[in-house]
């Protein structure tokens, strides 16, 4: 799904782009353009930071319970 018409950025991109350290939307915005034409996507790319950051705090959980059960 193109999550950007402006710069055609897709979800997978934006993931991709927050996966490799991209924590605001400035900061996806100056990566990979997603955001900084008409600003339309701004809050797809907020709604997809929000899930990115909690997969990534769920998964940090199920890391430190399974090193603790172990």
């Amino acid at each position: 799904m193109i999550v950007c018409l402006c710069a055609n950025v897709s979800e997978r991109e934006l993931v991709a782009t927050i996966a490799a350290g991209a924590t605001t939307v400035k900061e996806v915005g100056r990566r990979c353009g997603a955001g900084t034409g008409c600003g339309a996507c701004k809050p797809l790319i907020r709604e997809c930071l929000s899930r990115c950051r909690a997969a990534a705090v769920q998964e940090a959980t199920a890391s430190v319970v399974a090193a603790v059960t172990v």
